[in-house]
């Protein structure tokens, strides 16, 4: 009887590791959609930037919580879809690279960092601080991909824990 016990636990067990696998491989993230959803959350934050900054407002400290609040939106979605890309293969690394790269052919995102340029224009010369975060959001990809950002930027990793 222990025997037969024994050997139906083993059964069940290998059952259970091959469910467990599938449902694993099955949930992995689709590296071209992964690149898409990376590139989306760009084109997004930098819309919704676009749209605080319309007509160049005075630069208020108010002004300048929405610009982080905006930019932390962006940097907490691509920090999640960053884990997704740290947990693929190379070459799926690489294609989401590839995908966010040819994002910036989109004309969307064309329309969007046009419009970007012009916004982020209008605070040249004033208040240096500003201009940074404005600038710094030009560079938001780099948020979903940990190597780069550890590089770049090693205090935002650190704050991250990524």
């Amino acid at each position: 009887m222990q025997n037969f016990l024994t050997r139906r636990l083993f059964l069940s067990l290998i059952a259970a590791s091959a469910v467990m696998f599938g449902a694993t491989t099955a949930m992995a993230a689709d590296p071209e959609e992964t690149g898409k959803q990376v590139y989306q959350v760009y084109v997004d934050t930098m819309a919704q930037t676009n749209a605080a900054l319309a007509g160049s407002p005075e630069v208020t400290a108010e002004l300048g919580a929405e610009i982080d609040a905006i930019k932390e939106a962006g940097v907490t979605k691509l920090v999640a879809l960053g884990k997704e890309i740290a947990a693929m293969s190379e070459a799926d690394r690489e294609t989401v690279e590839r995908i966010v790269r040819l994002g910036a052919y989109e004309p969307e995102a064309k329309a969007v960092y046009a419009n970007y340029q012009g916004v982020w224009k209008a605070y040249v010369g004033g208040d240096q601080d500003f201009f940074k975060k404005i600038q710094s959001l030009n560079i938001l990809t780099q948020y979903a991909f940990f190597d780069l950002l550890r590089k770049q930027a090693p205090d935002e990793a650190d704050r991250l824990g990524v």
